[in-house]
């Protein structure tokens, strides 16, 4: 099964028949780095099998941006020398209703996997922002990016100018929120900042097209706090939303609107707890001091 929707020199990126998921392989020169591995069994052996191919004797690190389930459900068909993960999805207490979610998901479908589903086990834990990590000429920095769930982060290759970005800024789907739209609305702030430091010019999202120019995904941020900002005002003050303008943008509304229905509830218990307050530039991320921990190999 041939579901690459993206390669270049350093980047492959499989893109699933659902939900647009994609996964990313990159092949650097010392290392062969994994990231978010899903969905379908065949899909899964499919990446498996290239990895394979193409890793000669170099290492195989495996990334996870985040606990949900469609993200870590290829975890078993792999054997990495190395697992990255944010503590908080190391210390996620809902770790086993995430592995639940992958068997479920499984047995709804009559689905049988060549290889266990697997909660990841990390080996590298990412616990503040601009932490790098080198394998010798390969560098990578991560970021924490809590909102859509509290465990997510992104992480920038150096040498390729490229941002794997989890579940945010894509072009097929609205913010999801599952966590908070505070720590979101930081999160996009904070994008600018990596940038900055980064300098990286491609961003690949969790799910959707590639971003292959830095006009667009800053479009999709401001799309991403457009929508935050809207629900917000709805909420505060009865302005209704523009539905209209919302499924012409987003074209899924049979199972986005409930997403979107989810969304308003969380932002709404955010509102009556007084949640959104002023804060001040610097810890919505707009001038966010990214300190980078000592390198590690």
């Amino acid at each position: 099964m041939n579901n690459i929707v993206y390669k270049d020199r350093h980047v492959t990126v499989f893109q699933s028949a659902l939900f647009q998921t994609n996964s990313t392989v990159v092949e650097m020169e010392d290392v062969v780095l994994v990231v978010d591995p899903a969905w379908l069994p065949d899909e899964v052996i499919a990446i498996s099998n290239y990895v394979e191919k193409i890793r000669c004797k170099r290492e195989l690190f495996l990334v996870f941006t985040h606990s949900d389930y469609d993200h870590i459900i290829g975890c078993g068909a792999f054997r990495p020398d190395k697992v990255f993960m944010s503590r908080a999805m190391v210390e996620n207490p809902d770790k086993e209703l995430r592995l639940q979610e992958v068997i479920e998901f499984d047995d709804a479908y009559y689905i049988k996997r060549p290889y266990p589903a697997v909660y990841p086990q990390a080996d590298f834990t990412i616990f503040r922002d601009a932490v790098q990590y080198r394998h010798h000429s390969t560098k990578m920095t991560f970021y924490l990016t809590p909102g859509h769930t509290a465990d997510s982060m992104m992480v920038v290759v150096w040498q390729i100018g490229l941002c794997i970005a989890g579940d945010y800024l894509s072009d097929i789907e609205f913010p999801v929120i599952a966590h908070s739209s505070v720590e979101y609305e930081i999160s996009m702030n904070k994008l600018l900042a990596i940038h900055d430091r980064n300098w990286f010019t491609r961003l690949i999202p969790g799910h959707g097209s590639l971003s292959l120019s830095i006009n667009d995904w800053l479009q999709r941020r401001t799309e991403s706090l457009s929508y935050i900002y809207a629900l917000r005002e709805h909420i505060a003050t009865g302005v209704a939303i523009d539905e209209a303008a919302l499924w012409a943008r987003y074209h899924f509304p049979l199972s986005q609107k409930k997403v979107h229905s989810d969304n308003i509830e969380l932002m709404r218990r955010e509102y009556e707890q007084g949640l959104w307050t002023w804060r001040p530039a610097e810890s919505t991320g707009l001038n966010v001091e990214l300190t980078e921990q000592d390198d590690q190999e």
